[in-house]
């Protein structure tokens, strides 16, 4: 049996960051739940299942378009023949009214959790085994969070497979359910398949393997992404695997301008990294003695990239400031004092010029006295 587990998609997000690429960006990043849809039936990948961790909208009340959308895809893969677990999660919470899980219930393709704790939501029989799949909608003065959730309910059947929105002893700030993983260990399933944590992970507690797929589609530059399918294999074990999703890159490089002897460097590097469909943060790092601009370097470069950011955390270094940073009864003043007294005696420019990076790049490396 093969599972496409999917997880905090957050279909409707806008990403306000981008200005006037915000809607694209967020059209794209919707029809990745249609490019999920397609992978799963393509007869090549194998699914058998697909689950939902939660948090499939951004927020529990998403607009008609999106909702619809959604029922038409997930309804792809009811007419397939593929089965399908749904579970609520804290953006796409249950416990309102006008929830659209309260609202769409009739209708929502497959089986979707509604019960406010752990019980059995649906079962699957596949080449003579049953699985058992179990799981929980978080509901606001019902659902039990403290101590963290450590019943686990279990069927007699041959495989058991849980599917909860939460957090595995840590991270477990507002409006997150808590699980024990000791609770886990002795939970007798196969798998808990979770959502809530946007980055992948994988561990295993006892004989139970605990999956997060992640956030495959990238909100910010702080949530970039996977990038990723994942799959939970069931064969005599689970099988986590993992293949590339199609999704567009949001990456942060950090530029150590130590390594740069002037602007002009700096501008050949970002040259180099230009990719029209990046979503690119760069950050300045280093002590330098030539000022760099990163409002200039972002808008005389943002045309070679889907979208560029620019922050710096360097600082400027001025050579007529150093006789101070030269007194100092320190190993990094010392040193300047003595590279200082090089550069008064260097007989050439090219002498002074290799004291002058070296000046700086000492300063770099010495800065705040114990690094």
């Amino acid at each position: 049996m093969r599972v496409l587990h999917l997880a905090d998609l957050h279909l409707g997000w806008q990403p306000e960051f981008l200005n006037e690429r915000k809607e694209e960006r967020g059209r794209e990043r919707d029809n990745f739940l249609c490019r999920a849809v397609d992978f799963a039936l393509d007869r090549r990948n194998g699914i058998n299942a697909v689950i939902i961790a939660g948090d499939l909208f951004e927020t529990h009340k998403p607009s008609r378009p999106i909702v619809e959308m959604v029922i038409e895809q997930l309804h792809r893969l009811e007419n397939n023949n593929i089965f399908l677990v749904t579970v609520p999660g804290n953006h796409d919470e249950i416990t309102y009214p006008d929830s659209v899980y309260r609202l769409e219930a009739h209708r929502w393709p497959g089986h979707l959790a509604t019960s406010p704790m752990p019980q059995e939501i649906a079962r699957l029989e596949l080449d003579g085994k049953t699985s058992s799949f179990y799981g929980m909608a978080y509901t606001a003065g019902l659902t039990k969070t403290s101590p963290p959730l450590g019943v686990f309910p279990k069927s007699d059947v041959h495989r058991h497979i849980g599917v909860f929105h939460g957090s595995l002893d840590w991270d477990t700030g507002d409006r997150s359910l808590p699980i024990s993983s000791e609770a886990v260990a002795q939970s007798g399933y196969d798998c808990l398949a979770l959502g809530h944590i946007h980055r992948f992970s994988q561990r295993s507690y006892g004989n139970t393997v605990t999956c997060y797929a992640g956030a495959a589609e990238a909100k910010t530059f702080q949530d970039p992404g996977t990038g990723m399918y994942t799959i939970l294999s069931f064969g005599d074990g689970v099988n986590v695997e993992r293949t590339a999703a199609d999704c567009r890159l949001c990456q942060t490089r950090e530029l150590d301008l130590n390594l740069c002897d002037a602007v002009e460097d700096v501008v050949r590097l970002i040259e180099q990294w230009a990719d029209s469909q990046l979503m690119l943060r760069i950050v300045l790092k280093g002590q330098v003695s030539y000022r760099v601009d990163p409002a200039a370097l972002k808008e005389a470069h943002a045309h070679l990239f889907y979208h560029l950011q620019v922050d710096s955390e360097s600082v400027f270094l001025d050579f007529e400031s150093l006789e101070g940073l030269a007194g100092e009864p320190t190993i990094r003043g010392y040193f300047t004092k003595r590279l200082l007294t090089q550069l008064e005696a260097a007989s050439d420019e090219t002498e002074r010029d290799i004291i002058r990076k070296a000046l700086i790049r000492g300063i770099a490396a010495l800065r705040g006295g114990g690094e």
